[in-house]
Formats: structure tokens, sequence, C-alpha cells
């Protein structure tokens, strides 16, 4: 009997919960983040070429690396108090904002690439991962709440 509570302590727990979050929103935003790199590599390629294919894919992958990024650091804090969780996600935030500025900022004295083609694909996977994980997220089963066993 112990063990059975001791493996459910483990399935419930705050780390096992926010790393089935890191899950959810992985898949959820996976394909719709594929899917969004395509599309912009489609247009981009029929608006500007090879210029705008490359540059676009440049900003594709820029995108999904930030997005992954962030769920990468979800499952590092996940052992964490929430506190510490919400506040590294936060500054994860904010630290894939000045990293996708200033990498795009040092990418626009690359004349070869388009910069329209590479910011805006960029700009369009972010919000569309975003979205999706925002979904994933409201939409998981993780969302409970846990009774400690002095609260019940």
């Amino acid at each position: 009997m112990s063990q059975d509570s001791s493996q459910d302590a483990k399935e419930w727990s705050h780390e096992a919960v926010v790393e089935r979050l890191a899950v959810e929103m992985f898949r959820g935003a996976m394909w719709a983040a594929l899917a969004t790199v395509a599309l912009c590599l489609a247009v981009w390629t029929v608006v500007a070429g090879v210029t705008g294919l490359v540059s676009a894919l440049i900003g594709g992958v820029i995108a999904c690396l930030s997005s992954v990024g962030t769920l990468v650091l979800m499952r590092k804090t996940a052992a964490l108090p929430v506190q510490f969780v919400m506040v590294a996600a936060l500054g994860g935030f904010f630290g894939k904002l000045i990293l996708l500025v200033g990498v795009l900022f040092l990418l626009r004295a690359f004349p070869a690439l388009h910069v329209n083609a590479l910011a805006l694909t960029t700009v369009a996977t972010i919000v569309v991962t975003t979205f999706m994980e925002v979904r994933a997220s409201k939409r998981s089963r993780s969302q409970i709440v846990i009774p400690t066993p002095g609260n019940t």
C-alpha cells in the first residue's frame, strides 16, 4: 500500500504536474509552429525568391528554438517551488524577447537577407506558438489543486 501511495504522490507532485504541462504545451505548439513556418516559407519564396526562402527559414528556426527554450526552462525549473517557477518563466520570457530583438537587429546587417521575411516569419511563428501553448495550458488536465497531507 505504501508503494502505491508514494507512486500517487510522485504522480501528482508539483514537479510532475509542471513537466506534464510542458509536454502538453510542446505537443500543442509543435505542429502549429511547423505549419506556420511552412506557410511563411511558401509565401516568402513567391514574394522574394530564394532570398525570401532563406530569410524565412532562418526566422522560423530562430522562433522554434526560442519556443523550445521556454519549454526546456519549464522542465528544468519544475522541481523548484512555484514562486521560482513563475519568476523563471517571466525571466525566460524577457530573456527570449531581448535575445530575439538582438538577433533580428544583428541579422539586419546582412544585405543578403530579406529583413521583412525574417522578421515577419519570426513574429508569426512566435505568436502562433504562444497562442497554442496558452491553449494547451488552458485545456490541460494538469491544472489541478493538489492538497497537502496536512491540509485535507
